[in-house]
């Protein structure tokens, strides 16, 4: 059962700031190419500079290719999966959102034109800012989070945390991204989806309200028996 987008009323806004400030750190770069931030994004990569093999790279190598082709293929199949149980908005919210987040990334990336680091060992040839991996997995995270995990499920919040950190590093030990290409992705990704999760509330509201008629209408039905 999908969950309702949170009530606090400052959700939608920092929503908004999750993609305005990538934005607007994007405008930054376009104007400085060599920004106050770049030193970090120096120093870190001078320590992810790791051994191209081992359990480490090849964790990295796995969570780039999740990243790619097989991450696409594998919404695509939640999607067919919630059509066939007949969860038509769910299905349309997590497409939705993997897909609105990677047009926004394109477009950042464009508008931003930071050249990715040297010696990437990803087989991209795309410019950095914002990571789209990232940005990718952090949406797909909030989007399975609201159509597939009940909201008493604590031990989830550990395993999308490892998720999306866990992209974030692989970006940057493949030398793929910046430490800051990842971090405005993943804010990217996350804003993204839960702009798109208020967008479809409604609907996944009506989701929501036809399942759980179901559910009294059987045990109404069952009711006056058991009483005989």
């Amino acid at each position: 059962m999908p969950r309702p987008f949170p009530k606090p009323a400052a959700t939608l806004p920092i929503a908004a700031l999750l993609v305005l400030g990538p934005a607007a750190v994007a405008w930054w770069i376009r104007n400085d190419p060599d920004p106050p931030f770049q030193p970090l994004d120096d120093a870190w990569l001078r320590l992810t500079d790791g051994s191209h093999d081992g359990l480490l790279w090849n964790a990295a190598v796995l969570f780039d290719r999740v990243g790619a082709r097989p991450g696409t293929i594998a919404v695509l199949a939640l999607a067919v999966l919630l059509v066939a149980m007949r969860r038509w908005w769910s299905a349309l919210f997590a497409v939705a959102a993997a897909t609105a987040s990677g047009v926004l990334i394109d477009l950042l990336k464009l508008f931003g034109g930071r050249e990715r680091p040297p010696e990437n060992a990803a087989a991209v040839a795309s410019l950095a800012f914002p990571s789209g991996h990232s940005a990718w997995m952090a949406a797909v995270v909030v989007a399975f989070t609201v159509i597939a995990v009940p909201v008493g499920a604590h031990w989830w919040w550990p395993v999308a945390g490892l998720l999306v950190l866990g992209m974030m590093w692989s970006r940057t030990w493949l030398h793929a991204h910046w430490p800051t290409d990842t971090a405005a992705g993943a804010a990217v990704g996350v804003g993204t989806a839960m702009l798109c999760w208020w967008g479809f509330n409604p609907l996944l509201g009506r989701e929501r309200a036809r399942r759980a008629d179901r559910g009294p209408a059987r045990t109404d039905a069952a009711g006056p028996q058991a009483g005989y």
